[in-house]
């Protein structure tokens, strides 16, 4: 039996619940918004899709944080959504503040869960939520980043998506890292498969710039990153053991970073394949961490 708290049911929250429910994998949800209504009225939405699907997950909708109760996930979409013109650091203080406060509400009730952030920054809202609330945190990390190299990769290269494997990492959204010698097509590594077809760079600009390129159109990213989402919820909930790069919790100095990298997911998160990766995927791991490390400093200077 698993319960999973979806908080917030935006653009990307609807699709991330709507995609889960779908699954079959859980068999409890709680819907929470501060909109009114629009919960109640997301779940009758939901029911007509379910029963159509002959799937009988039970749906609390609520505008009650005090609802939100005894789950064993809790993801976290609400907050400010990113704008074309802005990267996912422009929006950090907004989401940060909203991040705090839900950081002093949910755990109390929901004491053995694991809180997933979806909010952007992702990676950095991961980490503040889990200094205030001192919970077990996890970021959805690079994982629809995998999604977007290898789809890109099988269309350019004009083979079936499940023969293309690699994994991305470091940071989610313009500033990841490709851990290149992970990628592989047919179990052929990517520069013997690709050569004469596609270049590394274009692979990188592909997937660096593609949500931008889908936001100035659609207003948005949702069902890539929604289904990454689900994969996430689905891995934990049936004890998959799937690897993915999700962004879990790391001491750097002095503070706990979300990185991602190839990692462990099932009933337990963990442990990452950091070790097994290739010296030069490694140097981009490392640097990418510093990185991360500098701006979440800057960032969070002047957080109360």
């Amino acid at each position: 039996m698993t319960k999973v708290a979806f908080i917030g049911a935006g653009r990307i929250g609807q699709t991330i619940i709507y995609s889960t429910l779908l699954s079959g994998a859980i068999d409890k949800a709680i819907v929470f918004d501060i909109v009114p209504d629009l919960p109640q009225r997301f779940k009758d939405e939901l029911m007509h899709a379910l029963a159509s699907a002959k799937i009988n997950t039970k749906i609390l909708a609520t505008n009650s944080i005090d609802e939100v109760k005894d789950a064993d996930i809790v993801l976290i979409s609400a907050g400010k959504p990113r704008q074309a013109n802005q990267n996912r650091t422009d929006v950090f203080n907004d989401n940060a503040k909203i991040m705090i406060e839900f950081a002093k509400t949910l755990p109390r009730n929901n004491p053995k869960a694991l809180f997933i952030i979806v909010t952007n920054p992702v990676d950095q809202m991961a980490s503040v939520f889990m200094k205030y609330s001192n919970r077990f945190t996890i970021s959805s990390g690079a994982q629809v980043e995998n999604m977007r190299l290898r789809s890109f990769i099988a269309e350019r290269l004009g083979v079936p998506v499940d023969v293309v494997d690699g994994f991305a990492g470091g940071e989610h959204g313009e500033g990841l890292s490709i851990f290149w010698d992970t990628v592989t097509i047919n179990n052929v590594p990517f520069d013997e498969a690709a050569k004469g077809k596609l270049t590394r760079d274009e692979v990188t600009n592909y997937v660096k710039d593609v949500a931008a390129q889908v936001i100035a159109v659609l207003g948005g990213t949702s069902w890539g990153p929604a289904t990454s989402m689900r994969d996430i919820i689905v891995a934990v909930a049936a004890n998959e053991n799937r690897v993915m790069s999700i962004a879990a919790p790391i001491k750097y100095k002095d503070e706990t970073l979300h990185v991602s990298r190839p990692t462990i997911v099932g009933n337990k998160i963990g442990p990452s394949l950091e070790k097994s990766l290739s010296e030069e995927d490694l140097r981009l791991l490392n640097a990418a961490v510093d990185k991360m490390y500098n701006e979440y400093k800057e960032l969070t200077k002047n957080l109360k």
